[in-house]
């Protein structure tokens, strides 16, 4: 597999699970293949904040009025432009979604500190374990939360930053406890709640140096997912697809955590 010839579609979430666990694995000690996807990621995130400060930028009034009397015509059908221009935006998307995770560090220097980068696997991580554990009754968690403090420590040591667990109580969630989970070859906290209907949501969080900004919400299967980023960390709020209040839950969670 000629790795370097695939790092734009591994960043874009393009590739078989397959090829994407090939890439992370090379990432971790390839520092020629590190440095090109540094460059990738500083690239992508350039073209984003041209591409913001273009919207924000108020359109020329000849060209407003010029738009706004032109005729209509029929436009032949091009499906080529766009095509190129929906794959513009969807890799621009996706360096901009790369939001929590890690695939390994990566040098951008041999004198500069190793940094994370954020790989776009974590998040179907999250939603397999959500499918098997959401099931379980007697073993939803490894530790109970009568054990709180010593959770909040375990996997805050674990995870090298802070975890903290919310109380979701206002969103008529109640904490079960949490498990360790690995998730992008990074270990994840899993904090379990049950709702009145003993319908299963869990809060992860994985460590990141690059945390994403804002909510962001998508569905994989079966499950909802609201993802976010604070500090040193990136969260997501996973649960059944039907709930409809999982940004509500996700935003009374990132107050706390």
């Amino acid at each position: 597999m000629q790795y370097q010839e695939n790092l734009s579609a591994f960043l874009d979430g393009e590739l078989s699970e397959t090829d994407t666990r090939k890439i992370e694995s090379a990432l971790e000690t390839d520092t020629r293949l590190q440095a090109e996807l540094a460059s990738l990621i500083e690239a992508d995130q350039l073209a984003k904040e041209e591409f913001a400060a273009l919207v924000d930028e108020p359109l020329p009034r000849d060209l407003v009025k010029s738009i706004q009397n032109a005729p209509e015509t029929p436009v032949a059908n091009s499906p080529a432009a766009p095509t190129r221009r929906a794959n513009w935006l969807t890799a621009m998307a996706a360096s901009v979604a790369l939001a929590i995770g890690g695939v390994g560090g990566f040098l951008t220097g041999s004198s500069q500190p190793e940094q994370q980068v954020a790989a776009p696997g974590w998040l179907q991580d999250i939603a397999d374990y959500h499918e098997v554990y959401a099931d379980q009754k007697r073993h939803l968690v490894e530790v109970a939360a009568s054990e709180r403090d010593h959770i909040q420590v375990w996997l805050s040591t674990t995870l090298g930053t802070d975890v903290r667990v919310p109380d979701l109580s206002e969103n008529g969630l109640e904490f079960q406890g949490a498990r360790l989970l690995v998730a992008a070859g990074k270990p994840v906290a899993q904090l379990m709640y049950l709702d009145a209907d003993q319908r299963v949501v869990a809060l992860c969080q994985i460590q990141s140096a690059s945390p994403r900004d804002g909510f962001a919400d998508q569905t994989i299967g079966d499950f909802d997912l609201v993802s976010w980023g604070g500090e040193t960390s990136n969260f997501v709020v996973v649960g059944d697809d039907d709930r409809g209040d999982l940004v509500d839950i996700a935003r009374t969670a990132a107050s706390q955590v």
